[in-house]
C-alpha cells in the first residue's frame, strides 16, 4: 500500500508541476513574462514597382522580461498605389548580445501569409494594368536597433526584407520595410 500512495504522491506532484509549467499566463502574472504591443510606421518598398510609400505594422507579442528574444504575431500593410500588400505573420526575434538591457541591436525571422491586390505594374518603364488578386505566403527577415526608455516603453528602428512572390504572371520580387516602432510591455 506504501508504493501505491508513494507512487500517486509522486504522480500528482510531477503533474502538478508539469500544469505550472505549461502555464503561460501564470508566469506572466509573476512577472517573468511580459505581453508586448507594437506599432510600427514608416516607408516601404516594392521590387516591381521601385516605388516608396506607407508601410506599417502592429503586433502583439510575448517576451521574457529581461527582453533577449520575443515573438509576436503581426499585421503588415504595404500600398504604393498600384499594389497593395495585406500580410499577417509570425516573428521570432532574438537580441545579437543576449544582455539586452538599455539597448541592443536584433535580429529577426519570420514567415508571412498575405492577400494581395495588384493594379498596376512597371515594366519597361511603363505602367501595366493588371488588376488581379492572389495570395501567397513567404519568409521574412530583418534587423533592428532598439532602445528601451524604461522597463515598460521602448523604441526601435527596423529593416525587414520579405520575399513576397508571384501573382499570376507577375513576379512582385521583394519587400522591404524600414519602420519606427514604439512598443510597450504589459
Amino acid at each position: 500500500m506504501k508504493k501505491i500512495v508513494g507512487a500517486f504522491a509522486l504522480f500528482f506532484s510531477l503533474s502538478a508541476g508539469a500544469v505550472e509549467w505549461n502555464n503561460p499566463f501564470e508566469r506572466i502574472c509573476l512577472g517573468e513574462y511580459q505581453v508586448v504591443g507594437t506599432i510600427g510606421l514608416g516607408q516601404g518598398e516594392l521590387q516591381i514597382n521601385d516605388e516608396r510609400d506607407f508601410y506599417g505594422y502592429g503586433s502583439i507579442g510575448i517576451s521574457p522580461s529581461l527582453g533577449l528574444w520575443q515573438i509576436e504575431l503581426r499585421y503588415t500593410n504595404f500600398d504604393d498605389g498600384g499594389v497593395d500588400i495585406d500580410q499577417y505573420g509570425i516573428n521570432f526575434k532574438v537580441d545579437f548580445t543576449l544582455d539586452c538591457d538599455v539597448q541592443c541591436l536584433y535580429w529577426m525571422a519570420g514567415w508571412n501569409y498575405s492577400d494581395l491586390d495588384v493594379h498596376e505594374v512597371i515594366r519597361g518603364g511603363e505602367p501595366v494594368i493588371v488588376d488581379k488578386t492572389g495570395h501567397d505566403n513567404y519568409w521574412n527577415l530583418g534587423v533592428g536597433y532598439r532602445y528601451r526608455w524604461t522597463q515598460k516603453f521602448d523604441t526601435s528602428l527596423e529593416y525587414m526584407y520579405n520575399d513576397v512572390g508571384r501573382v499570376d504572371d507577375y513576379d512582385l520580387g521583394s519587400l522591404r520595410g524600414l519602420t519606427i516602432n514604439l512598443a510597450y510591455r504589459f
